[in-house]
């Protein structure tokens, strides 16, 4: 189904793609990710522990990539992130413990890309980014604690990029590292472990050579929900609770600028039509979260709509950008948490899938945007939480067919395409466990052809 031109949904049935561990038993796939012509992910079948797998979307083209901790031990492989032709991920084993790997989608291709810290016990390489033709992460060599680390993919492109902790006895922790158009921004927090009054937060933008310190404030105040739009980066700065100050750097200075208070924590920002779009409350009617944007001035920054009129907020989480429209989850006091969608603007944002009519709603989730359609989970009382999907060229959506029976719940996560397959994880909650399920998905007109694109 679909339109004549852009991407065509070729399935409403759900297909089993392998039964990794036969009969009822669960082989939990997780980390799905579009590798190098191959979906990656990683599974546990019973024998080997958990490893990373590969499937071309058929049952004798899903395997494990490689056995990286034999033993049966498992290496916990994951989390995936793509970067190019190239796939890194981190994995332990008992020599080397958790340490960063790379695979272009095939065994031969998959190894270990650096020892950064020599023995069992590994870097525990996290915060994986790609930026500007480079991975950015963060490990622990055993000398300098854990730091920002590059990668190109070779043993020597792989190094510390920068000891954040070089005074005294301070220590570098709870990193976030977040990649903009024209720079990578790294929020750290360094603290003293015999003195937690010196702690303060940082935050950085580099260019992966040069940094340059944009906030250096008290640990206590709490900064996050770092997103990029445009040239530009938004933060929130609690300095006072309730108070959470939206804050606004354009990238290319060290400049950072107020641009709003609101009260509490904003429950989701995204970038959309090069403007700041977030969740958020004034506390002018109570906590009064409603869907609000931001050109990153004071002036600019504005409610899009009172979706639900009052005192008590609609709460609009779980953005997702499609095409030209951005879609939210929301309750405006009439059908429930149910499925939105907004062009930007109050006349433009409206209910797109009123899934579980009446007043409790579906409370979609898993919101994922593939083309030009919206895979989300949404419940219903006669079918359970199960898969939907939405034609966003159109009001409405329709549950995925052929998981669990009933109102039994396949509780299906995990949607990414790879390929002509759009890849998720589900129960039927009677012969399977939780496994791997695909539909065809494929530019409009080729819904005949065989293979899966090698996208």
């Amino acid at each position: 189904m679909g339109a004549s031109s852009g991407w065509e949904l070729c399935d409403t049935t759900a297909r089993l793609v392998r039964d990794i561990v036969p009969g009822a038993g669960h082989s939990h796939p997780r980390d799905l990710t579009h590798g190098n012509e191959v979906l990656l992910f990683s599974a546990t079948d019973g024998v080997w522990g958990r490893e990373p797998w590969m499937s071309s979307g058929v049952a004798s083209g899903t395997r494990p990539l490689m056995d990286v901790h034999s033993g049966g031990q498992g290496s916990d492989a994951g989390p995936f992130l793509q970067c190019g032709t190239t796939t890194y991920f981190a994995a332990k084993n008992s020599v080397h413990g958790r340490e960063l790997w790379k695979t272009d989608g095939t065994t031969k291709g998959t190894e270990l890309v650096h020892d950064i810290s020599p023995g069992a016990l590994g870097s525990d390489p996290d915060h994986l980014t790609f930026y500007d033709g480079v991975l950015y992460f963060t490990a622990n060599d055993g000398v300098h604690g854990r730091e920002l680390w590059r990668s190109d993919g070779t043993e020597e492109g792989t190094f510390l990029l920068r000891d954040f902790s070089t005074e005294g006895d301070l220590v570098s922790s709870h990193f976030e590292l977040v990649a903009g158009t024209n720079a990578l921004y790294v929020k750290v927090n360094i603290f003293s472990p015999t003195d937690r009054q010196s702690s303060r937060v940082q935050l950085y933008r580099t260019d992966g050579a040069s940094f340059v310190r944009l906030v250096d404030g008290t640990e206590d105040n709490m900064l996050g929900d770092l997103t990029p739009v445009g040239d530009k980066l938004f933060f929130t700065w609690n300095f006072d609770a309730p108070e959470t100050r939206l804050y606004v750097t354009n990238g290319t200075s060290s400049l950072v600028r107020y641009v709003y208070t609101f009260i509490g924590a904003p429950l989701g920002m995204v970038s959309y039509k090069n403007k700041l779009f977030l969740s958020a409350a004034t506390g002018a009617e109570g906590v009064d979260f409603e869907l609000w944007r931001s050109d990153g001035t004071t002036s600019g920054t504005t409610r899009v709509k009172d979706i639900h009129p009052g005192a008590v907020p609609s709460q609009p989480t779980n953005f997702t950008v499609v095409k030209d429209r951005l879609f939210f989850v929301a309750d405006d006091g009439v059908h429930g948490r149910e499925l939105w969608s907004s062009d930007g603007t109050s006349a433009g944002t409206q209910l797109h899938a009123d899934i579980a009519v009446g007043a409790l709603g579906s409370e979609p989730s898993e919101l994922t945007a593939v083309e030009e359609y919206l895979f989300f989970s949404a419940y219903t009382e006669a079918g359970g939480r199960e898969a939907w999907v939405s034609d966003t060229r159109e009001q409405g959506a329709f549950e995925v067919q052929g998981i669990a029976p009933g109102n039994m719940h396949s509780l299906p996560t995990d949607f990414v395409r790879s390929g002509w397959d759009l890849y998720f994880v589900a129960s039927d909650s009677t012969d399977y466990g939780r496994e791997l399920r695909a539909l065809r998905i494929r530019p409009a007109g080729m819904c005949d052809m065989s293979g899966n694109g090698g996208l």
